[in-house]
Order: C-alpha cells, then sequence, then structure tokens
C-alpha cells in the first residue's frame, strides 16, 4: 500500500523551496528596516483563543478548526491564524511592559479544515506582522507601506490598496442594527448559515458566497457610510498619509475581513494584473481591543499576513521570477577507486572545517560520468583522487565554471587552496 500525505497538505521542495525562500528572506529584510523582532509560537493552543478572538459565528470556528481533546479531557487547537497566539504571548510575558510599539513578525504554518483547491490547502504558511501598542493613524500608515513595499519587492506591479474601516464598538453597534433592519423582511432568503448569522453576529453574513446571500448584500447600508466622527477623521488621515507616500488607493466601502476582532482600519492589496476575483495578495486590519479581551490591558494593535503558499502561485502565474542567491562554491570529490574513500574523508574534513560545501561520490565509476553529474548538480568544482594522488598528496582541482585546473599540495599549502575559492 502506498502512502500518500493527507488531503490538503503538501511536500515543499525543488523551485517551490527557492521561491519561498525568496519570499520570507525578502520579507525578512523589510521587517528588520521596519525594526520588526521575530515571535515563534506554539503549533496548537487552548481553543478558548481561537473562540474569543477570531469570533464563534466565524466560519473558521465554526466549521474549519483542526480541534481535539488532550489525554486530560482539554480542548486544543491547531492555530487556524496567526494574531490571536501572538497576542496571547504579548499578554502572557508581558511583553506589553515594553515600549511602545511593540513590533512583532511570525513565519509559521497555520491549519483550516477547508475543501482543498489551488492556493488554499488544509496545512499554509503565512508571514505577517503585529504592531502592538499604538492607536494613531501614522502606525496604520506604516504597517500598509510595509505590505505593500513586500510586493513590489517580490516584483509585482500595478498593486492597488483597497482600505475601509469597520468602526469602532460605538458607532458598529449601531450599524449592526441598521443593517439588521434591512435583513429583516428579506431573512427567510438567506442561507440556513446566514439565518443563523443573522441571530448572533450579522457582520459575517459578507463572508458568505452563496449567490443569493450576495444579491441581497449589493444593497445593503455599508458601514463607511455610518462610522463616527472620530473613525472618519482616522480614516481621512491614514489616506492623507498614503497620498504623501505615493501608495494607490481605494477606499472600498464593501471591504470585510473574516475574524470579529477587527476595529477601524482593514486593508487588502491587490494585483490588477490579475483578472479573476482571486486577485488579493494580502490583508489586514486594526484590533483595538482584543488584548483587553484577552485579559491584558487596553492596548490598540493593528497587523497583516500573507499566505507564502498562494503567493509563489500568484507569482508563478504572472512570470515572476525569485532572485537568485549568491552561489558559493561546491566540491564533489571523485573516487576513482572504492579503496580511496578513507582519504576522501580526510579531505572532506579539511573542506568543510573551512566551511567549503563538498560532497563525496557514492561510488567508484568513470571520471567522465561523475564529471557529467557535478556539472547537472551545479557543482563548481571538482576533486579527483586516483592513486597518484594519494602518493604525493597533490589533489587536481578542476574549476567546472571557468574551466581551469590546478594541481596543488593541500597538506603543505592549504592557504593556497583556500585561495583558490576566495
Amino acid at each position: 500500500m502506498v502512502l500518500n500525505s493527507p488531503r490538503g497538505t503538501g511536500d515543499i521542495f525543488g523551485e517551490d523551496i527557492k521561491y519561498r525562500d525568496f519570499i520570507i528572506n525578502t520579507a525578512k529584510k523589510l521587517f528588520n528596516l521596519f525594526n520588526y523582532n521575530e515571535i515563534i509560537t506554539p503549533a496548537f493552543e487552548h481553543t478558548e483563543v481561537f473562540n474569543r478572538s477570531i469570533g464563534e459565528s466565524t466560519d473558521i470556528v465554526q466549521k474549519e478548526m483542526y480541534t481535539f481533546l488532550d489525554k486530560k479531557g482539554r480542548s486544543l487547537t491547531l492555530r487556524p491564524e496567526g494574531t490571536a497566539p501572538v497576542i496571547r504571548a504579548v499578554i502572557e510575558r508581558k511583553l506589553y511592559s515594553e515600549n511602545f510599539p511593540l513590533k512583532l513578525f511570525y513565519i509559521e504554518n497555520m491549519f483550516r479544515y477547508e475543501r482543498p483547491q489551488k492556493g488554499r490547502m488544509r496545512e499554509f504558511w503565512q508571514v505577517g506582522v503585529e504592531a502592538v501598542g499604538l492607536g494613531e493613524p501614522f502606525i496604520d500608515v506604516e504597517v500598509i507601506w510595509l505590505l505593500n513595499l513586500l510586493f513590489e519587492k517580490l516584483g509585482f506591479n500595478n498593486l492597488k490598496l483597497l482600505i475601509n474601516s469597520v468602526g469602532c464598538s460605538g458607532c458598529r453597534k449601531d450599524y449592526i442594527e441598521i443593517f439588521r433592519g434591512y435583513l429583516k423582511p428579506k431573512v427567510q432568503s438567506l442561507c440556513p448559515d446566514c439565518i443563523t448569522r443573522y441571530e448572533k453576529n450579522p457582520l459575517r453574513i459578507f463572508d458568505c458566497k452563496v449567490e443569493e446571500c450576495m444579491k441581497i448584500l449589493k444593497s445593503s447600508p455599508k458601514i463607511y457610510s455610518y462610522i463616527c466622527d472620530d473613525c472618519k477623521i482616522h480614516l481621512d488621515k491614514i489616506a492623507e498619509f498614503l497620498e504623501v507616500l505615493g501608495i494607490n488607493f481605494t477606499i472600498k466601502e464593501d471591504l470585510v475581513r473574516g475574524f470579529d476582532y477587527y476595529t477601524r482600519t482593514i486593508f487588502e492589496i491587490i494585483s490588477e494584473d490579475l483578472k479573476s476575483a482571486q486577485n488579493a495578495l494580502g490583508g489586514g486590519g486594526r484590533y483595538d481591543k482584543l488584548v483587553e479581551q484577552f485579559g491584558g490591558p487596553d492596548i490598540p494593535s493593528i497587523g497583516f499576513a500573507v499566505g507564502i503558499d498562494r503567493v509563489i502561485i500568484l507569482m508563478k502565474q504572472l512570470e515572476i521570477g525569485y532572485e537568485v542567491s549568491k552561489k558559493y562554491p561546491k566540491i564533489f570529490i571523485i573516487l576513482m577507486e572504492e579503496d580511496f574513500r578513507v582519504y576522501s574523508f580526510k579531505l572532506a574534513k579539511f573542506f568543510r572545517e573551512n566551511n567549503l560545501a563538498c560532497e563525496i561520490s557514492c561510488e567508484a565509476k568513470s571520471v567522465g560520468s561523475q564529471i557529467k553529474w557535478a556539472e547537472k548538480n551545479e557543482f563548481s568544482h571538482v576533486v579527483i583522487i586516483g592513486e597518484d594522488e594519494i602518493k604525493s598528496e597533490i589533489i587536481t582541482l578542476k574549476d567546472l565554471k571557468n574551466f581551469r585546473q590546478f594541481k596543488i599540495d593541500w597538506i603543505k599549502q592549504p592557504l593556497k587552496v583556500l585561495e583558490l575559492f576566495q
């Protein structure tokens, strides 16, 4: 019986590793420029961490979380998103006692029980940031700027920022009553999930992809038209700063995000080179009450997340290549006879102790075939070990890239050997 990976998971190898490394390395360089520090959280948390933050009426909590009981009957959940675990860590470790803003980033795998499809798997990787401790519009803009810059550095063109405000707890409460009033005569036309959402959390109806529900929502009142003066001033200031930075943006009044913890600013970046509805590259928003909701102090925060696997698919779709990292010397040690393997270990020890990558051939075959294998596998140099080399302790070093050959006494002249790789 052939064993396969579980449905919705996959193995990452080959070219995808190079894309992944390019995305992560680009992100880390930018995060360093913006003074963000890495945090790593556990792969699973107490289920309450996500129920209280994401929202019990969301599809993620209702349908998509991998939740299980441990041997003592405690409910645990594989993390479906990155913000809630970071905020839990901030409170538990009292990181909020440090100078604000507390700037953190993560690169971690997430888990959601979704229907697997291209760009949406049950295990997926995200890179994200959380800026904790400031409620002013300028930090919103810095986070958005960082997200926009990340995609520019990855090679995406024709980027467009969509922003909206979902209001504060005060004005959103008033809007929900207006929205409920609009939906009341249409409730029975909603799908079963949305009928439940209507009672528990009507804003989650905006997440629905059922055609009839989407038609009903098309002419519904939008929260943007009902935000209070303070929320409007906050959004206007963001727009002003974005114009200074030259970031192309649109206020999209029907933009929503899938988590209950968002307040005020929400945003997405899309590529206008992608004509399908699946043109969103990444997004995030402000969550001013989440720290307090978790039992910490009243600390406003904002962040974003980007799906690495999805970005790789979109880069390939748009024929965006990854930046090839600098290639360092890589040496293949060729054995002319199996008896020479002991000597090859001595030579490999010399190379590796001097930070030079090398590989010893697995079997003694013809020199020509082994050189061809080395070229195919991107080795820059080969060292041939034969009887003469062992007797004289002089190695034959071939530079495959520049078609040069050297004979050197590596025991007596080790520095001369190393100079050839500078």
